[in-house]
């Protein structure tokens, strides 16, 4: 007789016993993608392939950040410099529906680190959904599955029946986002994290400045083409907010497929994240945006990820990553922020 579980209290994680095979059987099929690619072609990030630019920005922590939200590189009232990535999650025309991607490195944030392999970053992931399609471990590596081997099968069996009606609600509707810019839509982390004594999601907004402005002709690359024109000229900036955890059942840390109601704990700004007016189509840039390795295990403990799909994340980001700066003969680089291409 199987022994229930107790139920977890908040911010408390619970690891399943098969996530280490979940995790490497992930990472060999996520590999074997970027295997096939031939000898001397440049080999891109497996997830978030297709970048619209990467751009120089600033982190401002807020001077009216909560008590208990005071900790990590919300503990003072500052401002860190950052590049952010914007991307899709495939290489196709941007004229597809698809997941947009926006992922932020928080530079010279000193402190121990979880990784090592960066001294002095923070980063933070986000997509263009409050959740995943697939919510936990088994269910991670049965959509990777299905998505590797073009065969839905994998995803029948390997997700259980009640979530997967959830699965095909939450595509239909990342798929249904009609993106204007990547500069003005709304962004999820989708996983939790450790922040203070609980568990937090993160989230950004477009500012109240946000452009909206697209290409008349919309074409293969027009968000880029959104992005080149809005910072051609005018600065753009997004709300950084965080939502706190408040009840472990319907906001549970180890599912990230079941959405965290903001009716139950709404969303509260602890940051503004500026970007300035610039040029960033050099091909200096373009190879730094390219050579960059966002994780959301570049972290303080303080901001520690929590939940399965962060845990084999873990796994699979730091694989990956080493294998595609190898395959590329690329060093790994840690940037300051300072940096001017």
């Amino acid at each position: 007789m199987t022994r229930d579980l107790p139920p977890l209290r908040l911010g408390e994680e619970r690891v399943s016993p098969d996530e280490a095979r979940i995790a490497e059987e992930t990472t060999a099929l996520v590999k074997r993608g970027l295997i096939e690619i031939p000898p001397g072609d440049l080999v891109k990030r497996d997830a978030h392939p297709k970048a619209h630019g990467c751009v120089r920005a600033d982190f401002v922590i807020s001077a009216d950040v909560p008590n208990r939200f005071r900790h990590g590189i919300f503990a003072r009232t500052t401002t860190y410099p950052a590049w952010i990535r914007f991307s899709n999650s495939a290489k196709g025309p941007d004229t597809k529906p698809d997941v947009r991607g926006m992922a932020i490195k928080v530079c010279q944030v000193f402190g121990e680190k979880i990784l090592d392999d960066e001294k002095a970053t923070q980063d933070f992931i986000f997509i263009s959904d409050p959740v995943m399609p697939v919510g936990e471990p088994g269910e991670y590596l049965a959509f990777f599955k299905t998505v590797v081997g073009k065969n839905p099968w994998h995803a029948l069996v390997g997700v259980k029946p009640s979530h997967l009606l959830r699965a095909a609600s939450v595509l239909r509707r990342i798929l249904a986002l009609k993106a204007e810019s990547p500069l003005s839509i709304r962004y999820w982390s989708t996983t939790p994290y450790k922040l203070g004594e609980g568990a937090v999601k993160y989230s950004v907004k477009p500012g109240a400045s946000a452009t909206t402005a697209s290409p008349s002709t919309r074409g293969p690359h027009y968000l880029r083409q959104a992005l080149v024109a809005a910072l051609d000229k005018d600065d753009a900036s997004f709300d950084f907010m965080v939502q706190v955890q408040t009840d472990p059942v319907s906001m549970p840390v180890e599912d990230c497929a079941t959405e965290w109601k903001e009716s139950e704990s709404p969303f509260i700004k602890v940051a503004t994240i500026t970007i300035p007016a610039q040029q960033f189509s050099s091909p200096e840039q373009e190879a730094f945006g390219e050579n960059l390795s966002f994780n959301p295990w570049h972290s303080l403990a303080a901001h520690r990820p929590l939940g399965g799909i962060n845990r084999i994340r873990r796994v699979i980001y730091e694989a990956i990553t080493s294998y595609r700066h190898e395959r590329n003969n690329a060093p790994r680089l840690e940037p300051t922020g300072d940096e001017r291409l």
